[in-house]
């Protein structure tokens, strides 16, 4: 397959592609629009849309079809038929809009990311927004230890969830749900790994982003640190495979296990809340715990789909209803799975969660481990990684599937496939 190389200058629609992405970072200030929450990002996408198709017709950005785009069809077929099976609905019709804007995404940032140099200028923009959020990280903790009570930075720290109230921050920053920031800086984290293995970034600025990434994700306090946990591991574990063999698998081991316990310890929790349905008492300790929030959203959200498994309750709809007593006081009233497998299994039934299944198999066949001689292929394996771990392994304990970050980062990481095709031996 032959593809068209677009020119290198900064045309319209790759200044608003490298502006969309940097502003991945920022979902506030939110904007509410037709009683529906928008970021930053949502107000770039339209003019990137009508600039990109400007580009393609005059020729300075070529389509290029890639077989993924075979399965983001099927995936949005399997949502339109949950909508026609449930009778569509008017919630139905406007998540289906949203799911086309989703889906785009990655064929736009395919088509765009043409060259080498455009795709380290993409990764590049990623890490600028990652920084800004790094720096505002930096910051909250530092005002919460000169005074926790400081308006200072109180933007960026959330309530404490389903977590036991204490002394310490809980930070979400310029996102709006401290989860959905550890995912994003998970991923920021990949391609900082990445960046630095191709010469990209100097190692003091390496080492400084590097902090100030993984403080804002330990106060993020999320299950997802199990997939930071379980990158690094990945990552070390490629670089040091061809030079101490025992070494790499013990940290793959340990991150592996890691990645489980944080799973694990999503199930149930040490703060007994208000009504809460039953008590769960593991071997070997002396206390009962309760189910955590997951539990019980996973245990409703699997009866639902049992209720409707081949066509689900229609893309749009609630995965769960759950009342949930936090312990700071507040009756949670929760409408999503806390997982993305059961989130899109009960709304679009088994033809959905198999074609999201397909999505990740085809990202993880082409995520192939890199050898020692070619470190540029360390771009695509990095890529994938990221994928992998905030798609696959973050979806089993969080609600990702409609993260904008991640539909880049898949059109970021076919466009690197695209480009190690075309130029096998590319620096």
């Amino acid at each position: 397959m032959k593809f068209a190389s677009a020119p290198e200058r900064l045309s319209p629609e790759w200044l608003l592609l490298l502006l969309l992405i940097v502003s991945l970072a920022f979902m506030q200030p939110g904007f509410w629009v037709s009683g529906l929450q928008a970021a930053p990002t949502d107000f770039i996408y339209p003019l990137l849309l009508v600039a990109s198709g400007i580009a393609i017709v005059r020729g300075r950005a070529a389509f290029a079809w890639q077989p993924a785009y075979w399965l983001l069809i099927a995936y949005f077929a399997a949502m339109l038929v949950s909508a026609l099976a449930a009778g569509f609905p008017q919630r139905s019709a406007l998540k289906l809009l949203t799911q086309l804007y989703l889906l785009s995404l990655p064929v736009l940032v395919c088509s765009l990311v043409s060259s080498q140099a455009r795709l380290r200028q993409a990764l590049l923009a990623w890490l600028a927004g990652s920084a800004i959020v790094a720096l505002v990280g930096v910051a909250a903790v530092i005002a919460f230890l000169i005074d926790p009570e400081s308006p200072w930075f109180a933007f960026a720290r959330s309530d404490f969830g389903t977590l036991p109230t204490g002394p310490y921050p809980r930070l979400w920053l310029t996102f709006l749900n401290p989860n959905l920031l550890c995912n994003y800086l998970t991923v920021s984290l990949v391609i900082l790994l990445v960046a630095r293995s191709q010469g990209w970034l100097a190692r003091t600025p390496f080492l400084l982003l590097l902090g100030g990434l993984l403080l804002s994700a330990a106060f993020t306090i999320s299950t997802g640190l199990g997939g930071i946990a379980l990158a690094i591991a990945i990552w070390l574990w490629v670089l040091l495979r061809s030079r101490s063999q025992l070494l790499a698998r013990l940290l793959v081991a340990g991150g592996i296990a890691a990645a489980a316990a944080f799973v694990l310890a999503a199930l149930v929790t040490p703060v007994i809340p208000r009504d809460v349905p039953f008590l769960v008492h593991l071997p070997g300790i002396d206390r009962p715990f309760a189910p955590a929030v997951r539990w019980l959203t996973w245990h409703q959200a699997i009866a639902n789909f049992l209720a409707d498994p081949m066509f689900g309750r229609g893309i749009g709809s609630n995965a769960v209803s759950v009342y949930y007593w936090v312990p700071w006081g507040l009756h949670s009233h929760l409408t999503d799975a806390h997982n993305a497998y059961l989130n899109i299994a009960v709304q679009c039934g088994l033809l959905g969660l198999a074609a999201l299944l397909a999505l990740i198999v085809h990202v993880w066949r082409r995520t192939r481990l890199p050898s020692p001689a070619a470190p540029h292929d360390l771009v695509p394996f990095g890529l994938g990684l990221a994928f992998l771990d905030a798609f696959a392994y973050q979806g089993l304990t969080g609600s990702f599937e409609d993260a904008r970050h991640l539909w880049v980062l898949l059109g970021l990481f076919l466009a690197s496939l695209r480009l190690r095709a075309v130029s096998p031996e590319a620096p």
